[in-house]
């Protein structure tokens, strides 16, 4: 299953400005002038801000992700670093514990 991030845009020149000052307030632990550049330019900055909603994505992406890996393939580790006998299923890793 795929997850695509809405509204969001790659900061491109018509933004950059806005951002790098941003983030110099924030070097500066000026949290109060970063706050009123979020707020003072909300409109133009939506598109290139992640918000929660694209966070929840990210993350229900990375379960789904693990959860299909987790059912296509295992792990095998052995304590004595010689490779486990048996007969194991494609995609089936071996990993020696050092």
């Amino acid at each position: 299953m795929a997850y695509q991030l809405s509204n969001y845009k790659d900061i491109d020149s018509s933004v950059a400005p806005l951002v790098l000052q941003y983030y110099k307030y924030m070097d500066q632990e000026d949290y109060a002038g970063a706050s009123s550049l979020l707020e003072e330019n909300h409109e133009l900055l939506k598109p290139y801000i992640i918000d929660m909603d694209s966070i929840n994505k990210i993350e229900q992406g990375l379960h789904d992700l693990w959860q299909t890996a987790s059912l296509t393939q295992s792990v095998v580790i052995t304590e004595d670093q010689t490779e486990p006998e048996g007969d194991f299923g494609p995609g089936t890793e071996w990993f020696a514990e050092y």
